[in-house]
C-alpha cells in the first residue's frame, strides 16, 4: 500500500464512519421527536445555542462563495468533448439553488413577515407555483441545450457563462441569507438535532455505575463489541462508484502526484481505462464481502450475551437469552433470503451485485419476496419494534443493558441505532440498486428502451462519482426514517410468536424463494437468446417505471411539505371523550 493509498483509505473511513454515526444520533432525535409527536408532548427541539450574527454573517456568505467558487474554475476549464455536459450542469445548478431559495424564502416570509419589498414580491406566488415552475425549468434545459447548435455549446465561454451563472446563484443566496440574521445574537436550533450532541455529552460525564458482583472485564467488554461490529461491517459497502486516476509513471500504483490526474470520462461500464489506478469508493473491496458482513455481524450476539450475564441481574440475564435465540433464529432466514439475489448475480462481492443491479435492474423486481423476508429479519436482527423483546420495557425494564449508565450505555444506544443505519445501507445495496440511478451510466445519461436510445448525455466522471454517492446516501437516509415509523406502526409480538414467525413461516418461504429462483433461471436460460432479450427490454422498463415513480414521488412529498395537513389530537376511549369535553383532565398538585 502507497501513501496515497493510505491517505485515501482514511478518508473514505472518515466519510463512512462519519455518515454511520451521523446518522445515528439523528436517528436517536428522529426517533424521539416521533415519539413526542405521537404522545402529544414537548419532543427534543429546545437545544439553543445562541451565536453572534456578525461571524455567523460571515461564515455563511464565506460558505457559499467557497461552495460555488469551483464552478467558475472547472467549467472555463472544460475538457474538449463535455462543453455541453458542463453547459447542462451549470444551467441545472443554477436552477437549482434559484428554486430552492424561492421556495425557502417564501415560507420564511409567510411565517415571519416581509422585511423588504423583495420579500413582499415573493411573498405574493404560493410556494406551489414556485415548485411546479422550478420543476418545469429542470425538464426544459435538456431538450433547450441539446437543441442548440454545435457552434454555440462546442466553446469554451459557453459552459464557463454557465458555472458562472450556478456561482453568481449560490453565492447570491448566502448573501441574501445572511443578511436575514437579526442584529446581535442569533438562535441555532437546527431542529433539534443539537439536542443528540448535547445527550453524548451529558451521557459521558455521568457516573459509571456498575453491579457489585458483576464480571467487570466482560461488563466493560459488551458494550465494545456491540458498537464494534455495527462499524465494521461498513467496511466492504460501496457508497459510490469507482474513481480512476491517471498512472503516470505505469507502475501499476497509485502515487501522491497522481491524485490530481482523476479521468475526465471514463467508460458507460464504469470500468476505468487502460493505464488507469482503480480506487474503489469502499474501505475494503473483498470478494467475500456478504460473508465477512454476516460473519462480522454474527459476533454482535456476543455483546448482548456479555451484557446479560456479566451484569448479573435477573432481567438484564432474560435480555441477554432473548437476544441470543432472537438473533441466532433470525440469522438463518437473513442468509437464505439473499441467496436467490446470489445466485441471479453469481458474486457475493457487494460492489459486482451493484454493477448487476445497474446494468440490469433492481434487485427488487429480480427477487420481490427475497426483499420483504429480509427486510422482516433485519428488522429482528436489529431488536427494532415490533421485535424489541431483548428489551422489553414492559417486563424487563431495559432487557440486557439494564445495568449500565453513562458512557457505556450509550455505546449500546448508538450501536444499536448504527445497526439499523447498516441494515438500510445493505438493503439499498442488495435490492434498490446501490449508488445506481436509472437511465445513469458512468459516462453519463443514457434512456433507451432495448435498441431504442431516446436520450444521451455524456457527463464526466467526477459529476457521475458525486451523483452516485448523493443517490446512496438518500436512498440509505429513506429506508433509516422507513425503520424509525415502523415503531409507532406495529404492536410488540409475544415471545413465542416473534419465535413461531422466524422457524415457521420465514424459514420455509426463504426455501421457497431459492427453489422458485432456481427454476426460473433454468427457464430463462432454455428459451434462448430471444427470452434474454425480452429480459432485457423488461429490466429497462423497469428502469423506467422507476424513473417516473421518483419523479413523482418527489414531487408529492415536497408538495406535502410546502402544505401539510394540519394536526388534529385524535381521541379514541369513552373516558377520554367525556374528560376532553369536561374541559380536560385537571392535574393536581403532584402532577403539575
Amino acid at each position: 500500500m502507497t501513501l496515497a493509498d493510505l491517505l485515501l483509505t482514511i478518508v473514505k473511513i472518515a466519510i463512512i464512519l462519519g455518515f454511520i454515526l451521523n446518522f445515528a444520533g439523528l436517528s436517536v432525535w428522529a426517533d424521539r421527536r416521533q415519539s413526542a409527536l405521537v404522545q402529544h408532548r414537548v419532543g427534543p427541539n429546545r437545544a439553543v445555542v445562541k451565536v453572534p450574527s456578525n461571524p455567523l454573517r460571515l461564515v455563511i456568505a464565506g460558505a457559499a462563495v467557497a461552495i460555488g467558487a469551483p464552478f467558475g474554475f472547472f467549467f472555463w476549464n472544460a475538457a474538449p468533448g463535455l462543453e455541453q455536459a458542463r453547459m447542462t450542469t451549470g444551467l441545472e445548478i443554477a436552477i437549482l439553488v434559484g428554486w430552492f431559495w424561492m421556495l425557502l424564502l417564501s415560507n420564511h416570509v409567510r411565517k415571519h413577515g416581509a422585511d423588504n419589498g423583495f420579500d413582499e414580491l415573493v411573498s405574493r406566488v404560493p410556494p406551489r407555483n414556485y415548485f411546479y415552475g422550478g420543476l418545469a425549468a429542470h425538464l426544459l434545459v435538456l431538450p433547450l441545450v441539446r437543441a442548440l447548435p454545435p457552434q454555440v455549446w462546442a466553446t469554451q465561454w459557453a459552459p464557463g457563462i454557465c458555472g458562472t451563472l450556478a456561482f453568481v446563484m449560490i453565492a447570491g443566496a448566502g448573501f441574501y441569507a445572511a443578511s436575514k440574521l437579526p442584529d446581535g445574537k442569533t438562535e441555532l436550533r437546527l431542529a433539534g438535532t443539537l439536542h443528540a450532541a448535547a445527550d453524548t455529552v451529558k451521557a459521558f460525564m455521568k457516573e459509571d455505575l456498575a453491579p457489585k458482583r458483576a464480571d467487570l472485564l466482560l461488563y466493560s467488554l459488551a458494550p465494545i463489541i456491540s458498537m464494534t461490529t455495527a462499524l465494521v461491517t461498513v467496511a466492504v459497502v460501496p457508497f459510490g462508484s469507482s474513481l480512476c486516476f491517471k498512472d503516470t509513471n505505469l507502475d501499476g500504483m497509485l502515487d501522491l502526484h497522481e491524485l490530481g490526474g482523476l479521468a475526465n470520462v471514463i467508460d458507460a461500464s464504469g470500468a476505468c481505462p487502460a493505464n488507469y489506478n482503480t480506487v474503489p469508493f469502499m474501505i475494503a473491496d473483498i470478494d467475500m464481502g456478504l460473508l465477512f458482513v454476516f460473519a462480522i455481524a454474527g459476533t454482535g450476539i456476543i455483546g448482548a450475551a456479555l451484557a446479560g450475564w456479566a451484569s448479573d441481574s435477573k432481567p438484564a440475564l432474560l435480555g441477554g437469552l432473548r437476544a441470543t435465540s432472537q438473533m441466532v433464529s433470525y440469522e438463518v432466514a437473513l442468509g437464505l433470503a439473499i441467496v436467490g439475489m446470489l445466485m441471479i448475480c453469481g458474486t457475493v462481492n457487494l460492489r459486482e451485485i451493484v454493477e448487476w443491479q445497474g446494468q440490469n435492474t433492481w434487485g427488487i423486481f429480480a427477487q420481490p419476496l427475497a426483499f420483504f423476508l429480509f427486510f422482516a429479519a433485519a428488522v429482528a436482527e436489529t431488536k427494532r419494534i415490533p421485535f424489541d423483546l431483548p428489551e422489553g420495557e414492559s417486563e424487563l425494564g431495559a432487557g440486557y443493558f439494564i445495568e449500565y449508565s453513562g458512557g457505556k450505555w450509550l455505546l449500546f444506544m448508538v450501536g444499536e441505532y448504527a445497526e439499523f443505519v447498516f441494515s438500510s445501507a445493505l438493503i439499498v445495496t442488495l435490492f434498490f440498486g446501490g449508488y445506481h440511478l436509472p437511465f445513469l451510466h458512468g459516462d453519463g445519461l443514457h434512456i433507451a428502451f432495448g435498441d431504442s436510445v431516446l436520450y444521451e448525455l455524456k457527463m464526466s466522471h467526477l459529476s457521475v462519482t458525486i451523483i452516485h454517492f448523493l443517490a446512496f446516501s438518500t436512498k440509505t437516509i429513506g429506508f433509516v426514517f422507513f425503520h424509525l415509523f415502523i415503531r409507532w406502526t406495529l404492536p410488540r409480538f409475544r415471545y413465542d410468536q416473534l419465535m413461531k414467525l422466524g422457524w415457521t413461516k420465514l424459514l420455509p418461504l426463504t426455501l421457497v424463494n431459492i427453489m422458485v429462483t432456481g427454476a426460473v433461471m433454468l427457464a430463462i436460460d432454455a428459451g434462448g437468446p430471444q427470452v434474454s432479450k425480452a429480459m432485457d427490454l423488461v429490466a429497462d422498463i423497469t428502469q423506467g417505471i422507476l424513473a417516473l415513480g421518483g419523479l413523482l414521488g418527489t414531487v408529492a412529498f415536497v408538495t406535502y411539505l410546502l402544505e401539510p395537513p394540519k394536526r388534529q389530537r385524535i381521541v379514541v376511549s369513552t373516558s377520554a371523550k367525556l374528560a376532553d369535553a369536561a374541559g380536560g383532565v385537571k392535574p393536581s398538585r403532584m402532577q403539575a
